[in-house]
């Protein structure tokens, strides 16, 4: 992992066991913590109408809400958009993995590109959506610095520690995914059976259909002698 880029395997691991109500908790110590380090954005989007826009990540078990425009930006936790009747319904919708909504915070992904190719999905009111990526394109965001400032002189350590983390964490998740696609690959392999059976069942099927057609040829030939014998 590089200097400042994010963590997402510790990312996904922590947000995926905490409810909703912990999850707004943690969101608003990172709004706050963006809030010290780039004032001028808040004070940019507050100047305009209120919108909110639901965030979820497809990785995640939560969706997230931003209100932004005519006071102090928020930040909440909640079920899934899709998933819930309880959920607030926002002005606009963003969808997409965790990495690619993260890469679209910081910048580092053309966000026009990233809406076309569909890796986030935006629906709603796009106005919104567009208003915030334009103000965000602004500023030079590294959210994972921003977070590390909660720590004080200890960010070196923190940093480390969360880096270590990171990287034990990528590598037990990349074991699974072999292990996964490995089980997944005998599963899919047939054995010397499987192929007879399949064979069989095929050739019953072409035995079943010329049996039809068959039937049916001798059903006309019995309804055109009736006719000729009238």
């Amino acid at each position: 992992m590089k200097k400042d880029q994010f963590p997402l395997d510790v990312a996904r691991a922590m947000l995926s066991i905490l409810p909703p109500p912990a999850a707004s908790a943690a969101a608003r110590i990172g709004l706050r913590l963006l809030a010290r380090q780039h004032p001028r954005l808040f004070k940019t989007l507050a100047a305009y109408k209120p919108a909110m826009i639901g965030i979820t990540p497809t990785d995640l078990p939560h969706s997230f809400f931003l209100r932004y425009g005519g006071g102090p930006m928020t930040l909440t936790a909640g079920t899934r958009l899709a998933q819930s009747g309880d959920t607030p319904t926002p002005d606009a919708a963003i969808k997409g993995s965790l990495a690619s909504l993260i890469a679209l915070l910081e910048g580092r992904i053309d966000s026009d590109a990233a809406f076309f190719s569909r890796e986030l999905i935006v629906t709603g009111n796009t106005e919104a959506i567009v208003t915030l990526r334009n103000v965000l394109e602004r500023e030079e965001i590294a959210l994972f610095s921003a977070s590390l400032s909660l720590f004080g002189p200890a960010q070196p350590l923190a940093r480390r520690l969360v880096r270590g983390l990171d990287h034990a964490l990528g590598r037990a998740r990349r074991r699974a995914v072999l292990r996964h696609e490995a089980l997944h690959a005998e599963r899919k392999t047939p054995s010397p059976s499987f192929g007879r059976v399949e064979r069989l069942e095929h050739e019953l099927r072409a035995f079943t259909t010329r049996l039809a057609r068959l039937e049916a040829q001798s059903r006309r030939r019995e309804v055109m002698g009736r006719k000729e014998a009238s």
